[in-house]
């Protein structure tokens, strides 16, 4: 039982000092916005129980046409992030965040305007793990079906 909790101990450090250690060196350049529907469905607290059925009905239809978007969020070193939307029609770039990292290595995404259209559900922050940008909600939840992925 002892060892069991020292190994948990030690994860939950481990995973504490990895995200201390995101600097910003490590934030510049760009990431790839990656959807999981199915868990972004099962997750939202938006949809209700029909609303949630009909979305996983047409699920294997919305994975297709997001698989033809892409969503690129290039971070850069004045604290701007600047979006970059890939469609087959079109290639759109805006300037769209302010980014902040804090002592604890929080990453927070604030809209430069309120004419953003770009939101993240109830996201609050952001958390640099095994290399993947994670969303957590205001009550320290994993947001899970979202993520973004290190492009360069």
């Amino acid at each position: 039982m002892m060892k069991k909790i020292f190994i948990i101990v030690a994860l939950v450090s481990f995973s504490i000092v990895q995200s201390q250690n995101f600097e910003k060196k490590d934030l510049m350049g760009q990431w790839m916005f990656k959807i999981e529907i199915k868990d972004a469905i099962k997750n939202s607290k938006d949809l209700n129980g029909f609303e949630k059925l009909a979305a996983r009905t047409f699920s294997r239809l919305i994975e297709k046409e997001l698989e033809k978007v892409q969503m690129i969020f290039d971070f850069k070193r004045d604290n701007t992030a600047s979006i970059t939307v890939i469609t087959e029609e079109k290639t759109e770039s805006k300037n769209v965040f302010l980014w902040k990292l804090n002592n604890e290595g929080l990453l927070f995404l604030d809209s430069i305007n309120e004419d953003t259209e770009i939101e993240f559900g109830d996201t609050a922050y952001w958390v640099f793990e095994d290399n993947k940008l994670i969303p957590y909600d205001k009550k320290d939840k994993i947001n899970s079906g979202m993520l973004m992925v290190k492009v360069n």
